[in-house]
């Protein structure tokens, strides 16, 4: 199991294991006079091995264990191996001194609040985590045991760790149409784009071409185009979507799509100019405002995406497109507000289940 490789390293670096009455707990210790460091690893598989007091009241019992024996300052690390992040977020704390092991991915979670280190081991656990990676490709999580498996299905293939079904369909559907419409633009076409079903308004006002709403967001106006909103939706796209599940993710995407072709088509209305709309960014900047409202809901960190890291991404894009030409800043803006409403709707965090209590 990954905890006893990692715990292994640690007795080789001059840590000494404590033996700890609490099943589930392991504990190992490094003094320097009157100094100690404290590492405690609790294995969650489940993330409902433990209630939030009973979290507290272990980190509370080793301070005060360790103080009263003579030591100062007493360090101490918790680090919490589960398959399942989400639960473990409704008894973790907000300390400094709190890292995520997430089993299923094989990854050290570490939130912008946190210490970015612990006495030097942070490289050692990552070494370990990269190397069960390698050598468990496409394989079960690095839990040993049936007792040990997850609630959700676990024995994920190396394709959907990395790639979420949704998301990469959105994505290749995205390149295909690119690669159909670059194929028609040297054909006898007066305007590909437009017979393809880019977003005009008087087609829809007076054509009743509704369908555009829809079309426009997958196409693409050349490979620059298509790659810098691809590259942000596989990144953005494939966290919402494990987030919020499929079929919500489908919902925000679509959504958030066509409300921004609303918005980029009244406005143009409003100011009487003929513009062409295409490109999926409209849609992409709903799953980012999804993304920063479901981030807040779970108190400013969500995987290894942050409050801070969502917000920079959006004033740096909004600021990008107001100060480019050709960029739909409609869109963007209707987008990203429409993302954040159906986030609002159909979101709802997880909530701890207790376990029973005999």
């Amino acid at each position: 199991m990954i905890i006893d490789k990692i715990r292994t390293k640690l007795l080789q670096k001059g840590f000494r294991e404590v033996q700890v009455n609490v099943r589930g707990i392991y504990l190992l210790s490094y003094a320097a006079g009157i100094e100690i460091s404290l590492v405690a690893f609790f294995d969650c598989p489940t993330g409902m091995e433990f209630t939030p007091d009973q979290y507290k009241n272990i980190q509370s019992q080793l301070y005060k264990n360790y103080s009263e024996r003579g030591f100062d300052p007493v360090r101490l690390q918790l680090i919490i191996c589960t398959n399942h992040v989400e639960a473990i977020r409704s008894f973790q704390g907000n300390g400094e001194n709190e890292w995520i092991i997430d089993m299923i991915n094989g990854r050290l979670i570490i939130y912008e609040n946190q210490k970015s280190d612990f006495i030097g081991i942070r490289n050692d656990i990552e070494e370990i985590l990269l190397s069960s990676q390698l050598s468990n490709l496409g394989n079960e999580p690095f839990y040993d045991t049936p007792d040990e498996r997850p609630l959700y299905p676990a024995n994920r293939s190396i394709w959907t760790k990395y790639f979420s079904k949704c998301n990469t369909f959105l994505v290749l559907i995205n390149v295909l149409v690119f690669l159909i419409a670059e194929r028609n633009s040297t054909s006898i076409l007066a305007n590909p784009l437009m017979d393809a079903g880019a977003l005009y308004w008087p087609a829809i006002k007076y054509g009743n071409e509704y369908y555009r709403l829809l079309s426009y967001m997958f196409l693409h106006g050349g490979m620059e185009h298509l790659a810098n909103n691809m590259i942000v939706l596989l990144i953005i796209g494939d966290n919402m979507e494990r987030a919020a599940g499929k079929w919500k993710y489908m919902i925000i995407y679509f959504g958030s799509g066509v409300i921004a072709g609303i918005a980029s088509m009244s406005y143009n209305m409003v100011n009487n100019t003929n513009t062409v709309s295409i490109g999926a960014s409209g849609a992409i900047f709903g799953v980012v405002g999804a993304m920063a409202y479901i981030v807040a809901v779970n108190k400013g960190r969500m995987e290894d995406i942050s409050t801070r890291q969502i917000i920079l991404f959006v004033i740096f894009s909004l600021y990008g497109g107001l100060t480019s030409q050709g960029v739909d800043n409609a869109a963007h803006i209707g987008g990203l507000l429409a993302g954040i409403a159906l986030a609002a709707v159909l979101y709802r965090k997880q909530k701890k289940i207790e376990p029973e209590r005999g």
